[in-house]
């Protein structure tokens, strides 16, 4: 618990620092192509984080060599290629920076994943949750006259350094270790790949397409906003975290039970501490006025209650994700974040260049309400696990239905 509220304490304090330090337009671009590293960085990394963990959790394991192919080589060509493209395609973008960024946030997801299969639990979970956040606001702190491809560069540097200490805790402790294994097996899945692109496309799709056309300090108050509301669903990737090797090994038995025992524990993991941010957020909303005044085009509260109702609706459905991706209902996760995304453009068709910080959140929440939902009844349907945190509530904490 204690690191879950360090994490939490540590992303909240990098957000408002850099938007004070750097100013809310400057934070604002930075929040965008921050959003858009993340999104290529996950589409260079074909799905590694998620093939990691699943492969290294369900008892088979993965050769070393295949390890380094999906967690450092594939990624980097592919980064290669799409440096390339970017620059052909849209050359006023920093696609160095961009491409550095996301190689490199998909390094540290790879290697949170090997040292999560070797029993490390908060090492591995500072490490995806908190290092990229801390490395960024290193480098905002260090080179904030450098702009924002400065930052970006020196960002992935610093995580950079953060993987050089990751490689050298895990190497020893996989000798030995259920994660190897000495025959090839098949592990690459282009519908985890898919899930993974489009779950950070639907993360930052507000940010990088709303933010065309948002003014830029109206696009960094709302990032900050989204940032505050990020804080409520940050116990949604704790509990995907948890509670997902149990996930993956439950299923790899064949236990339904064990299966519907694991989900619930990742709702629990996430409900609590979700709704007691949720308070602690709504708590701040009578001060908003006072720090943003009617910057964002609405009232700031109004914007940011929105975001937090949205927040809130993935804390009730936090195991949805986890356990599609891992049961194998890829590509129904896939199909509901490909809904998500599609009701966010059609949204962003609709209103074009009238639209608000607040039409934009009203938008991107609807879209997130309505993919979580369709795949939280995909999943009742076809494993009979309610992934829902009402499984909580209602007292029937791991019930699985048998017909």
């Amino acid at each position: 618990m204690g690191l879950r509220i360090g994490i939490v304490g540590v992303n909240f304090l990098v957000m408002l620092g850099l938007a004070a330090w750097l100013g809310l337009e400057a934070f604002g671009r930075l929040a965008a192509l921050w959003g858009t590293g993340l999104v290529v960085g996950t589409l260079v990394s074909v799905g590694g984080p998620v093939i990691l963990l699943r492969v290294l959790t369900d008892g088979r394991g993965l050769r070393r060599a295949d390890i380094f192919r999906v967690a450092v080589l594939y990624p980097a060509m592919l980064a290669l290629v799409a440096w390339g493209f970017g620059a052909l395609i849209w050359p006023a973008l920093p696609w160095l920076a961009i491409m550095s960024v996301g190689f490199c946030v998909n390094l540290l997801g790879c290697l949170a994943s090997i040292m999560r299969a070797l029993g490390s639990v908060h090492l591995s979970m500072a490490l995806r949750d908190a290092g990229p956040q801390v490395a960024l606001g290193v480098a905002g702190l260090v080179l904030p006259e450098a702009g924002v491809a400065g930052i970006l560069l020196l960002c992935a540097l610093v995580m950079a350094g953060f993987a050089t200490v990751g490689v050298l805790w895990a190497i020893p402790r996989m000798q030995g270790a259920q994660v190897l294994a000495r025959r090839y097996r098949p592990y690459l899945s282009l519908s985890l790949w898919a899930t993974s692109v489009t779950g950070m496309v639907v993360a930052q799709i507000d940010l990088i397409v709303g933010g065309a056309v948002i003014s830029g300090e109206a696009l960094g108050v709302y990032a900050v906003l989204r940032r505050v509301a990020n804080l409520v669903a940050l116990p949604v990737s704790v509990a995907t975290w948890v509670s997902g090797p149990a996930v993956s090994a439950a299923k790899g038995a064949g236990d339904m039970a064990a299966l519907a025992r694991a989900s619930a524990q990742g709702s629990q993991i996430a409900a609590w501490p979700g709704l007691a941010l949720f308070g602690m957020a709504v708590l701040a909303l009578p001060v908003l006025p006072y720090l943003f005044a009617q910057t964002v085009g609405a009232a700031p509260g109004l914007v940011l209650v929105v975001l937090l109702l949205g927040a809130l609706g993935q804390v009730v459905l936090a195991s949805s994700f986890t356990v599609a991706t891992l049961c194998g209902l890829q590509r129904c996760a896939l199909a509901a974040r490909l809904l998500m995304t599609g009701l966010y453009l059609a949204w962003f068709a609709w209103w074009g260049a009238e639209l608000t910080a607040l039409t934009n959140a009203l938008g991107y929440v609807g879209a997130l309400s309505l993919g979580g939902f369709a795949l939280w009844w995909a999943v009742w349907r076809k494993l009979g696990i309610d992934t829902s945190a009402t499984v909580l509530w209602r007292g029937k904490e791991g019930q699985w239905r048998t017909s």
